[in-house]
């Protein structure tokens, strides 16, 4: 049993006697060693710090003293929550507190859906166990009630389904020695450039970079050049506004000039307003997109060189500015001429790749958020975690989250010991989740260097010689190796390093083939929670496609509102017959594809679904054309001709030219190539559009 110590009476409890009561509640696996009223964020707080008994420790995962903070207000304002993530980083609980999670009592009926609602709208916050102080006082017979509610919600929280990068430190593992290695050539007034595969946490790494920045008080600004607003900018447009920002920073003005030819001298001009111990950084991300290789905005193949060399300009006379550059294609820094001028970026921009975490800072990532979430990762699961997808931050944690929601689904005890085993049980389910990612990570190697796409595909399909042989040419595997694509086995055979990728590759290259699919089909046992995570991601990706469209001035799928019988769709069943899958294709028809064509006739635009979707979203609309044509098959008994070698065409590719007649599971089958096709198409856009 724990106690209240006497420092806690004599400076708080003294004055404030009516908390004891709840704090009490916490005896039965705490001690309380301090508390104190604190003020912050135009808020005043009750603050206890709370040591766990080691069996509390030893379930919960706390390896440190645990803040609560104690609002006395009938409501919760998000200021009372900004005030403790303060009092975690402030003396005395700097360094001594738990960093990721934290303690809420409060007289607000109905705090803990409050709190959980501030927690889905803020996803990096720090994971909040929230505690009705009525409760507490009336739960005096209940040994468990707290131990109970830590349970419900520490375990409840996944802490791996980090999609978008990271805007702070909590969640953000790795890339300490990158990050320094950055900050001091910023201080020297140097460039640097990163590039890396799509979702090796690039910008999470420059997010981090900007934060390290600016607590020394260096001036940063950060662009994100696939932004429509940036890249569509003219040169001198762009470093005007560049310029306007740093004006702003240093508390002057900027004039651009009217003849752009002088626009070096007043761009250097500006940068020798800059006091003396400032130092501005300009951080360019997707840099790809201002480049002589954009695909959209053809005005950067002129130019790019102009733009650049105003900058490298203004930098040779006042060295307090540096730039940092960053992308997927390092061929802005490698082609020394561009139409025949000297690249401005070449020789000018160190550079390195970013890749997949390590394994000391996989192992940190998987025990830090494991332990909050009850999960006990031994030392040979996280081994296997690290060879299987290779430390790339995304596919790790994505692997994790879905591995957390197969025991949510299944209701197993936390904690739960982590083995190899229980991952390899789940490893083709779950990582034929992952294939939508894995195609988004390799989608632009592909695209930028085919021969050496070609060359991943040899080895993935374990045609090991011929790579070996093709490989004593070093430029057809310099940029695997640079991406970290490629790795070694102990007996020095070339591997792929992030083996999920490998699946997918050679799963793409298998269909192209005609070879046996290797597809993976949902086992029956397992249909009904892959159903729910499949049309619950489908739905959240349509709207994310709606919100980019309207970003990017694209034309709407359904005009201003979302879909209609969302609900009906978030409830459709497993087709286990042929009844079963035409209540399903009936209800995707009213949904995607009769609700795009009622916008179109809406707008007078009888061809809309054939002519603005078709051209616009591609990927998207073969899937939604899939969905029309097996609609239409089974509500029409005779199909027109061109109509029928269209459903020929699909079901030769979702069945991969065998006999509806001779398919186990045909209707399942279907269902799912149906769900699968439309994410898929779903992720392409959204990767164009911009994510």
């Amino acid at each position: 049993m724990g106690f209240i110590h006497q420092d806690v009476r004599d400076h708080h409890l003294n004055t404030y006697p009516n908390e004891e009561l709840f704090l009490r509640r916490f005896l039965d696996g705490f001690e309380v060693t301090w508390g104190r009223r604190r003020t912050a964020r135009n808020t005043t707080l009750s603050v206890y710090f709370l040591k766990p008994e080691p069996f509390i420790e030893e379930t919960f995962g706390f390896s440190q003293e645990v803040l609560l903070i104690y609002s006395s207000f009938p409501s919760m304002e998000p200021r009372s929550i900004q005030a403790a993530e303060q009092f975690i980083t402030d003396d005395p609980g700097k360094g001594r507190v738990e960093k990721l999670a934290f303690l809420v009592v409060s007289e607000m009926p109905g705090v803990e859906e409050w709190v959980r609602s501030y927690m889905a709208s803020n996803h990096e916050s720090r994971v909040m166990v929230a505690f009705s102080a009525e409760k507490l006082r009336d739960a005096g017979g209940d040994a468990w009630y707290v131990r109970n509610r830590l349970a419900d919600q520490l375990f409840s929280r996944d802490l791996f389904d980090f999609r978008l990068p990271l805007e702070k430190d909590t969640y953000f593992f790795g890339r300490e020695d990158l990050v320094m290695d950055y900050r001091d050539a910023a201080r020297r007034g140097e460039n640097r450039g990163v590039f890396g595969l799509r979702k090796t946490g690039k910008t999470s790494f420059l997010f981090k970079l900007e934060r390290v920045l600016k607590d020394e008080g260096s001036l940063v600004f950060y662009y994100d050049c696939k932004s429509p607003s940036i890249r569509q900018l003219r040169w001198h447009e762009l470093l005007s506004h560049i310029a306007n920002d740093i004006a702003k920073g240093i508390n002057t003005h900027f004039k651009a000039p009217a003849d752009t030819r002088r626009f070096a001298d007043k761009f250097t001009e500006l940068l020798g307003r800059i006091p003396s111990d400032r130092r501005v950084s300009i951080i360019f991300d997707e840099i790809e997109y201002i480049s002589p290789f954009a695909i959209d905005d053809k005005h950067w193949e002129s130019e790019y060189v102009p733009f650049w060399q105003t900058i490298w300009s203004a930098q040779s006379r006042q060295r307090h500015l540096s730039v940092v550059i960053a992308g997927v294609n390092p061929s802005v820094v490698e082609i020394d001429k561009i139409g025949g001028i000297q690249n401005p970026l070449f020789g000018i921009v160190s550079y390195k790749y970013l890749r997949g975490l390590g394994v000391d800072e996989t192992r940190r990532m998987l025990k830090v958020l494991g332990r909050r979430m009850g999960l006990r990762f031994s030392e040979d699961a996280i081994q296997y975690v690290y060879s299987r997808y290779g430390g790339h931050p995304l596919l790790t944690r994505l692997a994790c989250s879905l591995f957390h929601q197969r025991l949510v689904a299944e209701r197993r005890d936390r904690p739960v010991s982590v083995e190899p085993d229980t991952l390899q049980r789940d490893e083709t389910a779950r990582d034929a989740e992952l294939t939508f990612y894995c195609r988004h990570v390799v989608s632009e190697f592909r695209d930028f260097y085919p021969d050496e796409y070609e060359m991943f595909e040899l080895l993935a399909t374990g045609r090991v010689h011929d790579f070996v042989e093709l490989s004593a040419h070093p430029e057809y595997i310099r940029h695997l190796q640079e991406y970290g694509l490629l790795g070694s086995e102990v007996n020095g055979l070339p591997k792929v390093s992030i083996p999920v990728v490998g699946r997918y590759v050679a799963l793409e290259e298998a269909r192209r083939s005609g070879r046996q699919s290797l597809a993976y089909i949902v086992p029956p046992v397992e249909r009904d929670v892959w159903l729910s995570r499949r049309t619950a991601a489908i739905i959240t990706d349509m709207g994310e496609v709606q919100r980019l469209a309207k970003l990017n001035s694209k034309p709407s799928l359904f005009g201003p509102n979302s879909f209609p019988e969302s609900h009906r769709f978030a409830q459709v069943s497993v087709a286990l017959d042929e009844h079963g899958f035409e209540s399903f294709i009936n209800c995707c028809n009213r949904c995607f594809v009769e609700s795009v064509e009622s916008f179109g006739a809406h707008m007078s635009k009888p061809r809309y679904f054939w002519t603005d979707i078709a051209s616009t979203y591609p990927a998207l609309w073969d899937a939604l054309q899939r969905i029309k044509v097996y609609r239409h098959n089974r509500m029409h008994i005779c199909l027109k001709p061109d109509v029928e070698q269209i459903l020929r065409d699909y079901l030769h590719r979702d069945l991969e030219g065998r006999d509806p007649r001779h398919v186990d599971d045909l209707w399942f089958v279907l269902q799912q190539t149906v769900l699968d096709a439309l994410l898929a198409g779903l992720q392409v856009e959204i990767s164009k559009l911009g994510r």
